[in-house]
């Protein structure tokens, strides 16, 4: 698929994905290290920007009700033949209730996450990794990526930027908790890892994901058997990463394309 789009913008990573047990840092899995990966200079949406373009995409809209009109729906004034719903399930869940209708998804559960950007004025440390990760998942800093070291031009000559997320337990405790108390904690962490220099971050951006990933998921083809004409798709029913969230889709167009034909 990539190569069908343009290729201006893509960086291919080259530093891997470490682990880290209580901030002590291990390299990472192998097998998973030598699997290619990808992203865009601008951000990873600039893939969605690439498969949107020709598409008549409609942002900033809130959509709080669906309407049924025979074999069609309304949506905010505009008509359709179908409605593939991918918010997380307990928001796709209000809007089929719109409609008077649910679906078999009370196995759907989503952890939250509290994720953090950090600017810094110092150098980006000289590590052999982009990003780590704390597989057992222990430790409140769960995922950390050195956003300046994984892709050029993602912090500006001389400065680093990196995105944290913390763990799934640190993140429903503290979900209700100001961000004056949050960071303390964090750049704690920063500074074990990469020196006593990363104390004084010159811009910080917090956002709290309630909906962050499914601990446990519903099945695609249990939920949209008799659809009529809505069909769920997402991380919520195809586990908690990005490649299955994409593959849902991709499910859920040829479930259409199919019924069409």
């Amino acid at each position: 698929m990539l190569a069908e789009l343009d290729q201006s913008e893509l960086i291919q990573i080259q530093k891997p994905i470490y682990t880290h047990t209580n901030l002590r840092v291990s390299p990472g899995d192998t097998a998973r290290n030598s699997t290619p990966r990808y992203t865009y200079r601008p951000g990873s949406n600039h893939l969605a920007k690439l498969l949107a373009e020709g598409l008549d995409v409609r942002l900033n809209t809130q959509v709080d009700t669906l309407k049924r009109d025979g074999q069609t729906f309304e949506v905010e004034g505009s008509t359709f033949d179908a409605v593939i719903l991918t918010p997380p399930i307990p928001q796709a869940s209000l809007l089929l209730w719109s409609l008077g209708e649910s679906r078999p998804v009370a196995n759907a559960r989503y952890r939250s996450c509290i994720s953090i950007m950090l600017g810094f004025d110092q150098p980006t440390p000289d590590i052999p990794y982009h990003a780590l990760i704390d597989v057992e998942q222990r430790h409140p800093l769960t995922w950390i990526s050195v956003e300046s070291a994984k892709c050029p031009g993602r912090a500006p000559e001389g400065k680093t930027a990196m995105v944290l997320q913390m763990s799934p337990t640190y993140s429903h405790d503290h979900y209700q908790t100001s961000d004056e108390r949050i960071i303390p904690d964090v750049l704690g962490y920063v500074q074990d890892l990469f020196g006593s220099e990363f104390n004084s971050p010159v811009a910080i951006d917090t956002k709290r994901w309630k909906y962050s990933q499914p601990e446990t998921v519903a099945v695609f083809e249990t939920v949209n058997n008799n659809h009529n004409g809505v069909i769920l798709a997402g991380d919520g029913l195809a586990a908690g990463r990005v490649e299955r969230a994409y593959e849902s889709g991709l499910m859920a167009a040829r479930l259409l394309l199919e019924e069409s034909s």
